[in-house]
């Protein structure tokens, strides 16, 4: 503005270079004074601009869906998605189905804890790490979990397929259980050794990395006992009382916490458990047990006639593995249903809060993300693998020696 002022004049003397001067700086404030009224929105615009929201405001106003329910809405859909492919596998497979799929669904719990093991082993620089070694662990923590699988659920497996074993001349040995449990013994002495023989390797390391790599080993067999070795129980229960009596007791476990989740959300005030999981309440807990017991027999009923008008199909010999708890003093419906939905609601929980403790020991979320809305297979069977051991003693408690029986009629 000065430059044009200058311009316009067309002085070059010093008069005319102080009366610029003067100019501009006249200029100069009249600019300052028009900037700092500006700046200053008169009492309409205040009005105005306090009556009318921004775009962002507007948005931001707009009322957000509660976490939980967004939560329930994520978890149903692959929810019903795993329901549905387990109603399909066992409609086309039969006991086949299921058989295969536990020792995957083994895997992959295995796979997710030991995973989360070690990764704050490795983030913390615990344990026995470099030359090689983690290679060794690898190793060593896959060669349990054959030595286990092999002396649990293989062994359940082979003896459903020894007929099949004795078709291929080169297997038939694996149907004599003296040479299968020795050859599940020398697993473990070659464990053993592979532990020993890799610790010593490591002739620089302190106690407290042997100490801190023993916790670690222990963390994976720790594993291995509570998700493999109590899940091969679920093979035994398809093995002597049918698909059924897995099928039930895992629906009761699907009810709880569900259950508990909506009783939380409405009515929860206290902490169950805080300081392992902070989400569940006292109030969740109760409101599931008395919905679990209460759902448990028309649900017991159903799987009874579903199978009853079934009998003479593709599963009759469901209907009479699962018929044969109810015969001979076995049992009645009430009492099996109450029985196991008092499990499911007061004890089975615990897995899950033991899982949780496991995940917050090791700074983890989840155990896996494989299950939209759920995380992990551990996740979402962490209270399963807690019932599969009391239903099958609890089924063979109450028959006695009608299990023998029921053997030999499906033979």
């Amino acid at each position: 503005l000065l430059d044009g002022l200058l311009e316009v004049r067309g002085g070059s003397d010093e008069t005319e270079d102080a009366e610029a001067g003067q100019v501009s700086d006249q200029v100069v404030e009249h600019s300052e004074e028009i900037v700092v009224e500006a700046a200053q929105p008169t009492v309409i615009e205040t009005a105005i601009n306090t009556a009318t929201p921004t775009p962002a405001t507007a948005e931001s106003s707009a009322p957000a869906m509660n976490p939980k329910l967004q939560n329930a809405i994520e978890r149903t859909g692959p929810a019903c998605v795993m329901l549905f492919m387990l109603y399909l596998l066992i409609k086309l497979t039969g006991e086949n189905g299921l058989f295969l799929i536990i020792p995957l669904m083994q895997f992959g719990m295995y796979k997710e804890t030991s995973g989360i093991i070690e990764e704050y082993y490795n983030s913390n620089g615990l344990g026995l790490r470099g030359n090689n070694f983690d290679l060794e662990l690898n190793i060593e923590k896959w060669w349990w979990f054959a030595t286990v699988f092999a002396s649990t659920s293989g062994k359940l497996l082979l003896q459903n397929y020894s007929t099949t074993l004795e078709n291929y001349g080169m297997f038939s040995f694996l149907n004599n259980k003296d040479i299968v449990n020795l050859i599940c013994f020398g697993m473990v002495a070659i464990g053993l050794v592979m532990s020993v023989v890799g610790m010593a390797s490591h002739v620089d390391a302190s106690a407290d990395r042997f100490r801190s790599y023993l916790g670690e080993v222990a963390s994976f067999h720790f594993a291995l006992i509570f998700l493999i070795g109590q899940s091969s129980f679920w093979i035994q229960t398809i093995q002597s009382f049918g698909i059924g009596w897995v099928l039930f007791p895992a629906l009761l476990v699907v009810v709880n916490d569900t259950m508990a989740y909506v009783f939380g959300v409405l009515f929860g005030q206290n902490k169950l458990l805080p300081k392992l999981s902070p989400k569940k309440t006292v109030e969740g807990f109760v409101g599931a047990a008395f919905s679990t017991i209460g759902i448990s027999i028309p649900l017991l009923k159903f799987f009874f006639s579903f199978l009853e008008k079934r009998s003479g199909g593709d599963l009759s010999v469901c209907y009479e593995k699962f018929s044969s708890v109810f015969v001979d003093g076995g049992g009645s419906i009430l009492k099996h249903a109450i029985v196991m939905a008092a499990y499911t609601s007061i004890i089975s929980p615990f897995g899950g809060f033991l899982a949780s403790a496991v995940k917050r020991a090791h700074g983890a979320k989840d155990f896996g993300a494989l299950i939209p809305g759920h995380g992990g297979v551990v996740d979402r069977f962490d209270c399963q693998v807690v019932t599969a051991p009391f239903v099958f003693l609890y089924l063979k408690y109450c028959l006695g020696n009608v299990v023998e029986a029921v053997e030999v009629l499906v033979e």
